[in-house]
This record gives C-alpha cells, sequence and structure tokens, in this order.
C-alpha cells in the first residue's frame, strides 16, 4: 500500500516538474532587412537560424523592441525554409526590430531571440506652420520672440529657416524646431510670401453647387489682405490676421467658369499666386483597376497593389469592395488626386473578388463601377494561357528563323557554285598550265646540266687522247 502511495507521488511529481533536460533551446536566429524605407512602402525582412535541421518546425514572429507583446509579422517554417516578412512599412515599425524562434506547436522547446536591427522609416514632412510665442500681434520691440515650425507628421527632420526667402544669418540649430530672435525689431517684420491657391466643391442643400476658393500664405507679417481675382475683376476682398482665407462662388458642373488668382499683401508688397481654372467636370467614362504585383526571393507574389482611376472627373471619390461588401479596415490605401491605390497581402484573409467604384466627391448619387477581379495566391502565381501562347509561339518563330537562314545559305551555296563552274575550270587549267610550265622548266635545266657535263667530258678525253699520242711519239724518237 505505502508503495503504491509513493509511486502515485512519484508521478505527480513528475508532472508538475517536467525533467529540465526535455527542453531543446534553439540557437540564435540572424535577421536581415533593408535599414531604412519610405512610410508606406513595401519591404521584406527575413529570419532563419543557421544550420538548423530541416525536420524541425519552427515558428518565427517578428518584433518592435519598444513593443515586445504586439507582434508585426509571423512566420510558420515546416519545411526547413527560412521566415520572411512580408510589412506594409508604418511609423510605429520606427525603431530595432528583433526576431523570435520558438518551435511550431511544441511548447518543449525554448525560444531564442536575434539580435537587434536598427530600422527607420522616413515619414514625409506634411502641412507645416509657423508658431509665435508671444503672438506676432502683441509683441513689442526689444522683446524676444521664439518660433516654432511646427509640423503635423514627418521624421528625421532638418530645419532651414529662411527670412524672405534668404537664410537666416543668426546661429539656430538644424535638428531643433525653434528659432529664437533676441531683441526683436521693425527689421525683422517679414514680407508675406507668394500665397497658394485651391478650391473645392460641395452640394448645397437646396440643389446646385458651391465653390469654396482658398487662398493661403505660409509666411508673413500681419495683418494680411487677401483678394480674390478674375483676370483683373475683384470678386472679394478680406483683411485679416490668419494666414488662410476662404472666398465662395458658385458652381455649374461641366461648364468652364474662368480663371481666378489671388492676390496677399502686407507691409505695403503684394503678391499674386498661379492661376487656377473653375471647371468643374462630372466623373464619366469607364473605371479601370491596374494590379502591380511583388514578388518574393522564391518567385511567388506575396503582395499586390491594386490602382482604381477613373477616365474623367475633376474630384473622384473611390471606394472599394470585396465580395460585394464595403471594404473596410483590410489592406492599406493610398489616395491620390487622379487614382486610388490598395495594397494587399496575398493570404487567406484577402482573398476574393476585387472592385472599385468612382464618384464625385461632393455628390454620391452616381457611382461608375470597374469590372471585378480575383485577388488570390493561387490565381496569382498562376501563368494565364495567352502568355503560355506568346511565349511558345515566340519560340516555335524562332527556330522557323534559324532553320530558313540555314536552308537559304545551303541554297545559295548551291547556286554560286552553279553560276560560277567556267571559272572554276579555267583556274584549274591555268594552275596546270603554270604547274606544266614549271616542269618544263625543271627539264630544261637539267638537259643543259647533262650537255655541260658531256662536253667536260669529251674535253678531258680529247686531252688524255692527245697526252697518250705525245709519249708515243717520245718513246718513238728516243729508240732511234
Amino acid at each position: 500500500m505505502e508503495s503504491m502511495h509513493l509511486s502515485l507521488i512519484l508521478i505527480g511529481i513528475s508532472v508538475l516538474h517536467p525533467r529540465m533536460d526535455a527542453l531543446e533551446k534553439l540557437d540564435e536566429p540572424v535577421l536581415w532587412g533593408p535599414s531604412i524605407a519610405l512610410e508606406r512602402s513595401v519591404v521584406d525582412f527575413f529570419c532563419e537560424i543557421p544550420g538548423k535541421p530541416t525536420t524541425l518546425s519552427v515558428q518565427y514572429e517578428l518584433y518592435v523592441k519598444t513593443n515586445p507583446d504586439k507582434s508585426i509579422g509571423e512566420y510558420s517554417s515546416l519545411s526547413g525554409e527560412f521566415a520572411t516578412f512580408y510589412l506594409i512599412t508604418a511609423e510605429q515599425h520606427n525603431g530595432r526590430l528583433i526576431c523570435k524562434a520558438s518551435g511550431h506547436n511544441d511548447t518543449d522547446i525554448e525560444s531564442s531571440f536575434s539580435n537587434g536591427l536598427d530600422f527607420r522609416v522616413i515619414v514625409p514632412v506634411t502641412e507645416v506652420n509657423i508658431i509665435s510665442h508671444p503672438s506676432i500681434e502683441s509683441i513689442w520691440e526689444g522683446e524676444t520672440l521664439t518660433l516654432q515650425c511646427a509640423k503635423t507628421k514627418g521624421t528625421y527632420v532638418s530645419y532651414d529657416w529662411l527670412w524672405n526667402d534668404a537664410p537666416v544669418q543668426m546661429p539656430y540649430d538644424r535638428n531643433n524646431d525653434t528659432l529664437i530672435i533676441h531683441r526683436v525689431s521693425a527689421q525683422n517684420a517679414e514680407y508675406v510670401s507668394k500665397p497658394e491657391i485651391s478650391f473645392d466643391v460641395v452640394k448645397h442643400d437646396i440643389g446646385g453647387y458651391k465653390g469654396i476658393i482658398t487662398c493661403q500664405s505660409k509666411k508673413g507679417t500681419p495683418l494680411y489682405t487677401f483678394s480674390l481675382l478674375n483676370h483683373t475683376d475683384l470678386i472679394a476682398t478680406e483683411t485679416t490676421d490668419a494666414t488662410r482665407v476662404f472666398f465662395n462662388m458658385a458652381i455649374e458642373l461641366n461648364r468652364y467658369m474662368g480663371q481666378v488668382r489671388c492676390n496677399a499683401s502686407n507691409e505695403g508688397n503684394w503678391v499674386l499666386s498661379e492661376p487656377i481654372s473653375l471647371t468643374v467636370e462630372s466623373v464619366g467614362g469607364a473605371v479601370t483597376m491596374t494590379p502591380f504585383k511583388h514578388v518574393g526571393l522564391d518567385f511567388q507574389v506575396i503582395s499586390v497593389e491594386l490602382h482604381c482611376k477613373v477616365e474623367r472627373g475633376t474630384f473622384p471619390h473611390y471606394s472599394w469592395f470585396l465580395n460585394n461588401s464595403r471594404l473596410l479596415g483590410r489592406g492599406d490605401l493610398v489616395a491620390r488626386s487622379d487614382e486610388s491605390v490598395l495594397a494587399l497581402s496575398v493570404d487567406r484573409d484577402n482573398a476574393g473578388f476585387y472592385h472599385c467604384q468612382a464618384s464625385d466627391r461632393f455628390d454620391n448619387s452616381t457611382s461608375i463601377c470597374s469590372p471585378k477581379m480575383l485577388i488570390s495566391k493561387e490565381a496569382l502565381n498562376t501563368v494565364s494561357p495567352l502568355v503560355v501562347i506568346v511565349v511558345f509561339t515566340s519560340f516555335a518563330l524562332l527556330n522557323v528563323a534559324v532553320i530558313a537562314c540555314c536552308i537559304y545559305g545551303v541554297v545559295l551555296r548551291r547556286r554560286y557554285s552553279r553560276k560560277y563552274p567556267l571559272r572554276k575550270m579555267r583556274i584549274t587549267d591555268k594552275q596546270e598550265d603554270e604547274e606544266e610550265e614549271d616542269e618544263d622548266d625543271l627539264m630544261l635545266e637539267s638537259y643543259e646540266e647533262d650537255v655541260v657535263q658531256a662536253d667536260r667530258l669529251s674535253d678531258s678525253a680529247e686531252d688524255e687522247d692527245q697526252s697518250v699520242d705525245e709519249t708515243v711519239l717520245y718513246e718513238g724518237t728516243d729508240s732511234e
């Protein structure tokens, strides 16, 4: 009985306290990717455990070090491949990134973390205004004036201060958004800058449309006087200490309403804006939706940008739909003056039929829809039959061209040989004649050498006969 109790106790201890040697700690993963990117751009980060067995399934997660509780990317490596994190950059991604590796559905594997990767997200500067402390309207000569360059958005910003379009000649910190002017005087007054003019259209509740024209100067010392001009005719004027004013005009759609300019003045100077046309065209024509694919290292489409554009319209407004339902809170939308861009990651959650709809921004009573487009991993990574036909047709035409060139070369060679046979024979006969002449010359030279040699032999024989005769004559004389 006691042994049974002891066994139960040991089993309970083993369940509550698993063996420490059963935990397997993963090696430190390596994280790599870009170090800088613009906001709303598409970037890829990669993470891998060097030398990891292909049979080990690993769950990778990407974090910003300052916010370790929120993952900005996940990847399940089930067959040994390295992790790929697809990211549409945002300002919250700025900082040091960390990759975490843990066992995929395996709690017996201890997690490990990579070294940090510093990543900077560049957010463009927008809506810059100058704030004065104290207010310019209540400052006295001789006081200290602090000017602050306030921005709505922007990261990694440097500041340059200008006075009447020339650089400020006093020292200041370019990394600081403030400029301090000690002992303000009348010489520090600043002329008004060239105004910017823009307009928008709204619909009246009682019918008709109204144009709201905005005139704005970004710098200058108040008071300002803004005037709205149609060519040289004065339409309206307003004096204010604000840097921006609004003028209203009645607008008729699809009709040329002329050009207007804005005039701004202060301290005796005045400047005119560029002209703008007051023609407002309703949306119309076809609405097109064009996909732009982003491919990963494995040549698979990992994300797509859908660009929606209407054929005509001065103030178009775009709406997106997935499976005929209004698209809200999915993807990344970028609104531009002439089109709308929807960025999507290619996964199961975003699969479906997409289309966009264009309408007037000031009146959505009528709208135009684009054709529907299927967005899915399978559809985007399948080669279309048209591409296959074009590729194989081009390859076949190339082969036919090569074969035709070869056949033409053979036929041309045969025709050439048939066309000039006598020339070949003449060349051959001439060569044979030259060879025969050479042989005759050789035979003649040999004959001449033989004749010379024979003459020499004949002379030698005559000399010998003469010598013999003389000897015989001499001997006969002696005997007598």
